[in-house]
């Protein structure tokens, strides 16, 4: 796998004059421009990663103002060096947005020739491409594409199987219900436990597939980080603690330099993280 050439890379988010930063019913969005401080790329590096992110240069990421479905996004896009606008929705305005939307669902990433681009996984894929953080090229790289796209589909299963598990129930009935899909033998439980044991085939070195950054290596991070953040009732912080493999990634990804710049950045400019955004950062800590 191609490594990112923007390894050294740091982050200054410029807020246009003209937009507000505040969330309130009467504000459409808020965003802010996310540009790469690359003055300690060498002029050849500058010039490879440009061209390879070239068809996300100036691209405009839509979701709302969590981490969500569009973490794995934005983290991908800020690994590479990639300027983009960080659009975030405020929830009272989403009912004005989503008819606007191909599917009427975000996130959606609007190319800088207006294009739209939908579907989170799909977004996803597209970008990694675009970045070195998933294969495009030689025969060997086709395998390594689909433990990845293997790996985000079971991470998909897991969000499906939390979200069922105790549907419909009252809360103290759907949160035993939880506790016990999370215990040793639970569904939750071996599910996880699959796909510990899939990074510790596929993966190397905290990578969750291969011994590099890709997008499977991001979404394992951001998936995870919203199962242990208090999202689902009856799951608690402690769910992934018996899985050192996905410990080992989440702490990986926590503690990747141009990981700390962005959240670094975002403490520099509202000064607080949200709930879900600290529980990332604490993967610095596993």
């Amino acid at each position: 796998l191609h490594q990112p050439t923007s390894l050294r890379t740091s982050y200054q988010i410029h807020t246009p004059a003209t937009i507000t930063t505040a969330i309130s019913r009467n504000t459409p969005y808020h965003s802010f421009r996310i540009f790469a401080a690359t003055s300690d790329t060498t002029p050849n590096d500058a010039q490879t990663t440009n061209s390879n992110n070239s068809i996300l240069t100036n691209s405009k990421l839509i979701y709302f103002g969590i981490p969500g479905r569009a973490e794995a996004i934005r983290l991908a896009l800020a690994i590479s060096g990639v300027e983009f606008e960080d659009k975030r929705i405020p929830f009272p305005v989403w009912g004005k947005v989503k008819p606007t939307t191909p599917w009427g669902t975000v996130p959606l990433l609007e190319l800088a020739d207006g294009s739209q681009l939908a579907q989170a996984r799909s977004i996803l894929r597209f970008v990694g491409k675009h970045t070195g953080l998933y294969p495009t090229n030689d025969d060997d790289d086709y395998l390594v594409a689909q433990r990845i796209d293997e790996l985000m589909d079971a991470l998909e299963d897991l969000g499906d199987t939390i979200t069922n598990t105790g549907r419909d129930l009252p809360k103290d009935e759907l949160e035993t219900a939880r506790r016990t899909a999370i215990s040793d033998g639970g569904a939750i439980y071996n599910l996880l436990a699959k796909i510990d044991a899939f990074i510790g085939a596929n993966g190397d070195d905290g990578h969750a597939v291969g011994s590099e950054m890709t997008i499977a290596s991001i979404l394992t991070f951001t998936n995870l980080g919203r199962l242990v953040g208090g999202v689902y009732f009856g799951v608690p912080p402690t769910v992934c603690d018996p899985f050192p493999n996905i410990q080992r990634v989440r702490k990986t990804v926590g503690c990747d330099p141009r990981v700390v710049a962005w959240y670094d950045a975002r403490v520099s400019r509202q000064k607080s993280l949200s709930p879900a955004e600290q529980v990332l950062v604490g993967c610095r800590d596993l």
